[in-house]
């Protein structure tokens, strides 16, 4: 194996800890969940230093990376709205979010031959996620009645609002690119 190999190892691994997590979370082990969810983040931090500390970066880790997150994003958001951690608006909004995303990043690659990377509000976006899926379980965990419910609707809009802080961001960088 070679190392500049490394970062695209770490995307798929995160890739095959997403059914890791949805088989703990809909066993009861919310906390294993959280574990194998934060494990999978610092698998991303890992890969993303690797790959831009030694220049191991390609093409196909520009689309692994965030497809791997993603797909683990979403499993926890669809995840906790089942089990009504989270309002069930948030995934709607998120997914379609992520799709738009998507569709977004395709046409840059169509028209300009090159892969959209993440910037700086993107990182922070997924930052903001992370702790917001941690103070999730927590309130779960330790908050009863309205408290709970309250909580839940402020970590879940301060999650979103960041993630479409970070979707408008990449719009206005790809406007600006364009003059």
């Amino acid at each position: 194996m070679k190392k500049k190999n490394i970062p695209n190892l770490l995307s798929i691994l995160r890739i095959l800890l997403v059914p890791c997590f949805v088989f703990l979370f809909y066993n009861e082990h919310l906390l294993l969940a959280l574990v194998v969810f934060l494990f999978a983040g610092l698998t991303d931090v890992v890969d993303g230093y690797l790959a831009r500390h030694y220049g191991w970066t390609s093409d196909v880790g520009k689309i692994l990376d965030p497809f791997a997150d993603k797909l683990m994003q979403c499993a926890v958001l669809v995840s906790f709205a089942t089990k009504q951690m989270i309002p069930l608006w948030l995934p709607l909004i998120y997914i379609s979010k992520e799709l738009l995303m998507g569709i977004g990043a395709i046409f840059v690659f169509k028209k300009k031959n090159r892969v959209v990377k993440s910037a700086f509000w993107g990182k922070f976006a997924v930052c903001v996620f992370y702790a917001s899926i941690v103070g999730l379980v927590l309130v779960n965990r330790y908050v009863t009645g309205a408290a709970a419910a309250v909580l839940q609707a402020v970590i879940s809009v301060v999650m979103l609002g960041f993630a479409l802080l970070a979707l408008l961001q990449y719009f206005r960088q790809y406007f600006r690119s364009k003059s």
